[in-house]
């Protein structure tokens, strides 16, 4: 009749594959909160900070993971509060 199917995962080589394979749909959500940053500094200030995205594969406290990470860099203290502010406030934009 039916036979029984089982599924491992060897988690020193399928932890790798399976980050990797997040890796797109993280930098998808890290663009879209960097994107909704940029809207907000555009007017809010006219010296708006440069808010740029790095992704990569890094190990926590509990293993390998996809990291995106959305910084502000501005020209003087006003401008990174306003980076600063303006990402606080746009990480809903990353849910979904």
């Amino acid at each position: 009749m039916s036979s029984d199917v089982s599924f491992s995962l060897d988690p020193k080589g399928g932890e790798a594959i399976l980050q990797t394979m997040m890796m797109p749909t993280v930098k998808q959500r890290a663009e879209a909160i960097a994107a909704r940053a940029k809207a907000m500094t555009g007017s809010m200030t006219s010296n708006p900070p440069v808010i740029s995205v790095s992704t990569r594969l890094g190990t926590i406290k509990r293993g390998v993971r996809a990291i995106a990470t959305v910084s502000a860099e501005g020209d003087d203290a006003h401008s990174n509060y306003v980076g600063h502010i303006a990402l606080a406030k746009a990480k809903d934009a990353g849910r979904g």
